[in-house]
């Protein structure tokens, strides 16, 4: 049992470190962006990668078996939209590697061969992932011995041990893909190459520093229409420029979001829930039976050490006056209300160390009962707890150890086993029954002791009403059926006094919009609506009545010119402004003579190379930036066309720092290491180009 609940424990991470790392960070990128569609699609197409076209079946099929994965490794069902998300999208990242990534290890030949594999699991040179999930939870020193014992327990036969199978053949895949995507990426890693010339010219970018004087016309300094930009000079710059306005499907919306929050009354009613229900808290008799009835949050079975709760509970748990029948009168905190009793108090450690010897109830309970007890009568009469572990125990696990669980809190084992534990003397022995069968338990030592309390809490969550929901969808839904474009939704809204929101560039595929978390419905309808001006019904999204406008569209592909006309001509009237200032320039090409003909004076900025992000004084002016640090003292620099105004600069100084060998030497083995560390994931991110992924999973509705 000791290695399964390892696994379940630790390995549970393998579904979300080994994909999430090894192959969603490399491969994915920003994929999920849509890359097309259209008629190309059947129906009952969720996407294709390199060519081959992904059906509706083949991705739910792939969808369930991720699902049995994470049942298998967490011991529970993906039960929240978020798990299940994070599934769906991991099915998807298994169909990226087996079409965009498996087919170019078998082009460069490469593989795991089984005597490779078996050194991955069983050898000297262990995976990270075998020493992951198989090394002791308390010291994190790796135990061969563990690996093996579970690959024999999966060899017996035995119907009920399915599950370790698929996910034992699970971890042995990504050991596979792991060394496979190693392979490669040193392979990349080993043809790329620094030279000494690119390490210098890089150490001098940042070593090599000016000083200037200059002087700037800012191009707010007169107005716009002081200059005309035409369509034809648009669409010509468009046209020079047309890979600058390449751009995945996605739309702009504008929204309101009303709160599903109580009202003033709903708070007045859960107070008054709570004081009617408070002297029959205090005549219960059992206190926890009366949470379990009442509360709207379940009895807590733990015991807390002071300082473990919120302050009012502790307060009045340990306080020494405090007896089984008094009664923490109902209070506000966290948005509910509250009142408590005291159910118990112990004097109990943090943490417990144990061994165990785990009988197999399988074949009759209460055979293993007797066995048990046959057991417990031997170590009373001197029997090594060791020697039973080795002869009775089926945890072969734990055997390897003689049947030592190490240390462990109160909460980690199972409840009978955890309590049987932490209740019992130190040296006791205990018999205990839990799912896995009939544990015979010494506790062999434990932590110091000190006092912790079991309270009965009472809670009341003030929560919005019927009548407060209805109230706020009324609202929500007069918005939705009075706008019909987005000039009318506007004019509603604020008519009304609501606020509205924005949100830009929302794809296909995005989970949230802005704040609003899980708005799946929402974005499935913008990005399905298609057309500029439409109105939504009411969605309830995240605790919240929302309505949406479409204000943009953009499709897959290029922006159409209008669609960055605005973009092109604030660009356009840029340089012309630019061009209009250095003409009035004339002669006056120093900074003091520039000053003079913009009415200005001459300021100064230090240390500018051409790595320089931020200019002081002058803000980010990367042209500004490569034109100075290029420059030479005493001689005359053309005037510079910033982003927010015209320059005019002298060089005063130069800094130029020696390089000496061992400084570039450094620096060519920085880049050397950083280049190869890029290797990393560009490979993958060239390789996922390349196969021209297109995800349409955002039109279907599962």
């Amino acid at each position: 049992m000791a290695v399964l609940d390892t696994l379940r424990q630790k390995a549970g991470p393998v579904l979300v470190g080994v994909i999430g790392i090894a192959l969603l960070s490399f491969v994915l990128g920003d994929m999920f962006s849509t890359r097309g569609g259209g008629g190309w699609f059947g129906g009952n197409n969720v996407g294709a990668i390199a060519g081959n076209k992904i059906s509706y079946e083949a991705y739910m099929h792939k969808v369930d078996y991720y699902t049995r994965i994470y049942r298998i490794m967490y011991g529970q069902n993906a039960n929240s939209e978020m798990l299940t998300d994070e599934i769906r999208e991991q099915a998807w990242a298994a169909f990226v590697r087996e079409y965009a990534v498996d087919t170019e290890y078998e082009d460069f030949g490469l593989a795991v061969s089984g005597d490779e594999l078996f050194d991955l699991v069983q050898g000297e040179n262990p995976s990270p992932l075998i020493v992951r999930n198989f090394s002791n939870p308390q010291t994190g020193e790796f135990n061969r011995a563990n690996v093996l014992g579970y690959l024999q327990s999966l060899e017996d036969g035995r119907d009920d041990n399915q599950d370790e199978k698929v996910r034992w053949l699970f971890l042995e895949k990504e050991i596979i893909n792991q060394r496979l995507q190693s392979k490669l990426v040193n392979l990349v890693a080993k043809s790329l190459y620094v030279t000494t010339l690119d390490a210098g010219e890089a150490l001098a970018n940042t070593a090599n520093a000016v000083n200037i004087s200059y002087a700037v016309k800012r191009f707010d300094s007169f107005a716009d229409s002081t200059l005309k930009v035409s369509n034809s000079d648009i669409k010509a710059y468009y046209n020079a420029h047309k890979n600058l306005y390449k751009q995945t499907a996605s739309c702009d919306i504008e929204y309101i979001a009303l709160p599903i929050e109580a009202s003033a009354a709903d708070d007045a009613a859960a107070k008054q829930w709570i004081d009617d229900l408070e002297q029959d808290f205090k005549s219960a008799k059992d206190p926890r039976q009366f949470v379990t009835l009442n509360s709207d949050v379940p009895f807590n079975d733990a015991y807390m050490k002071k300082g473990e709760q919120p302050a009012a509970l502790d307060k009045f748990a340990f306080d020494p006056k405090t007896t089984k029948a008094d009664i923490l009168p109902p209070f506000m905190e966290d948005g509910s209300y509250k009142m408590a009793r005291l159910v118990d108090s112990r004097m109990l450690p943090d943490s417990v160390k144990a061994s165990h010897i785990l009988l197999d109830s399988r074949q009759g309970l209460e055979a293993a009962r007797k066995t048990a007890d046959s057991i417990r009568t031997a170590l009373k009469k001197g029997a090594k707890f060791a020697d039973l572990a080795a002869k009775y125990s089926v945890d072969q696990a734990a055997n390897q150890d003689g049947g030592d669980l190490g240390w462990f809190p109160h909460q980690g084992m199972v409840k009978p086993l955890g309590d049987s534990c932490f209740f019992a003397k130190k040296g006791s022995v205990v018999v205990v029954e839990t799912q896995y069968g009939v544990h015979v338990v010494q506790v062999t030592d434990k932590g110091k002791e000190e006092k912790k309390v079991q309270l009965a809490v009472v809670e009341r969550g003030v929560l919005a009403s019927r009548a407060t929901r209805e109230g706020l969808f009324a609202i929500a839904n007069e918005v939705a059926s009075r706008s019909k474009d987005v000039a009318t939704f506007n004019a509603v809204i604020a008519e009304k006094g609501l606020t509205r929101r924005n949100a830009t560039r929302i794809t296909i595929n995005d989970r949230n919009v802005q704040d609003l978390q899980s708005a799946r419905d929402l974005v499935r309808w913008a990005s399905n609506e298609g057309a500029i001006g439409k109105v939504s019904q009411v969605f309830e999204l995240d605790n919240n009545f929302v309505v949406a406008a479409i204000a943009q569209v953009r499709k897959d592909g290029y922006a159409p010119v209008v669609q960055v006309a605005q973009e092109i001509g604030a660009e356009l009237l840029r340089e012309k402004k630019g061009a209009k200032i250095i003409a009035e320039l004339g002669s006056a090409m120093s900074a003091e003579a520039a000053a003079q003909s913009f009415g200005t004076g001459v300021q100064t900025a230090s240390n500018i190379t051409l790595s320089s992000f931020y200019l002081p004084g002058i803000g980010i002016e990367p042209k500004l930036a490569a034109a100075a640090s290029a420059s030479k003292q005493g001689v005359l620099a053309q005037p510079v066309i910033g982003a927010s105004g015209v320059y005019v600069y002298d060089v005063i100084s130069v800094k130029e720092d020696g390089l000496s060998d061992a400084a570039v030497a450094a620096e060519k083995a920085r880049q050397q290491a950083a280049t190869v560390q890029r290797a990393a994931y560009e490979v993958f991110d060239v390789l996922r180009t390349v196969a021209d992924i297109k995800d349409m999973r955002g039109k279907m509705v599962f």
